[in-house]
């Protein structure tokens, strides 16, 4: 063994004592069998730059290149800003709403994420907690009558937030009617699995979220919509959850493939969230 790991629940671990810039290829073969066993690994103490934690990243597969290139970081084309921070003409550092509804990244893209790796750099006095939700545990969870109506079927995602009546665009955010009216004119829907295999485990999940998912191919929205209704209340439920609460250098890997995740906010007036994100490309759903 050369990492120490901490078991914080049946599916989120913590490995402490590691430094994440000085993998070495076992290291990354015992981070990426932990990764099978733990949808969720949280690092912590980790002072990396932005090319540090891209080439971190680059340890478990290629990135995806951030959607908005507005916000990627000078130092890194593949490290995206998310940030509460406006400078004093009105611009904002980062992405002020990433993350502000319940989702599963890049699910609106044809080959959704693997993975993301968050790093905290400036971490706020109060909230600013992530919520995780085991889609797993959802799944085993519905009543089989509901199981039986999703078996088979598809959701339609999309990233533009103007197309879906569930997300309101942030007043905080100040490119957000550009950027989701410029969405929504180029970036087509696809269609996902309801129900996904995990390519690395083999074990199915429900595979919607609140966020990209705004209809179901096939069915009339009288009936699919009270159906994501439904699927969606069990999101919330926090006993399929997880909340890290971050600290200053934490380093938060987590997989797209089984996991809704969601920011909490509820950060204090004047107060500063400052994150680091890459994210690892994945492979077509099924």
């Amino acid at each position: 063994m050369y990492i120490k790991i901490n078991q914080v629940t049946d599916w989120v671990a913590e490995i402490v004592d590691f430094d994440c810039a000085s993998m070495t290829p076992e290291t990354t073969r015992e981070v990426e069998e932990s990764f099978k066993r733990n949808h969720v690994l949280a690092f912590r103490d980790q002072s990396m730059t932005p090319s540090e934690l891209s080439a971190f990243a680059k340890k478990f597969g290629p990135l995806e290149t951030p959607i908005n290139q507005l916000y990627v970081h000078p130092e890194s084309s593949d490290v995206l800003i998310l940030s509460n921070e406006i400078r004093t003409d009105g611009t904002a550092v980062g992405v002020v709403d990433g993350g502000d509804g319940w989702h599963s990244d890049s699910s609106h893209m044809k080959s959704p994420a693997k993975a993301t790796i968050l790093q905290s750099i400036k971490n706020p006095d109060i909230g600013g907690d992530t919520l995780y939700c085991n889609m797993e545990l959802v799944l085993n969870a519905l009543p089989s009558s509901t199981r039986k109506r999703i078996a088979g079927r598809f959701g339609v995602h999309n990233v533009s937030k103007l197309l879906n009546p569930r997300m309101t665009l942030s007043a905080k955010r100040p490119d957000a009617q550009e950027f989701y009216q410029k969405a929504a004119a180029t970036k087509p829907s696809v269609l996902q699995p309801m129900i996904r295999t995990h390519p690395a485990t083999g074990v199915q999940s429900l595979y919607v979220s609140p966020r990209f998912t705004i209809a179901i191919e096939g069915m009339s929205e009288n009936e699919a919509q009270p159906l994501l209704d439904e699927l969606f209340a069990y999101i919330s439920d926090e006993k399929f959850q997880y909340r890290h609460i971050w600290s200053d250098n934490d380093v938060v890997m987590w997989d797209n493939r089984c996991l809704n995740h969601k920011a909490t906010g509820n950060l204090a007036p004047g107060d500063i969230r400052r994150m680091h994100r890459t994210v690892l490309s994945g492979d077509e759903a099924f």
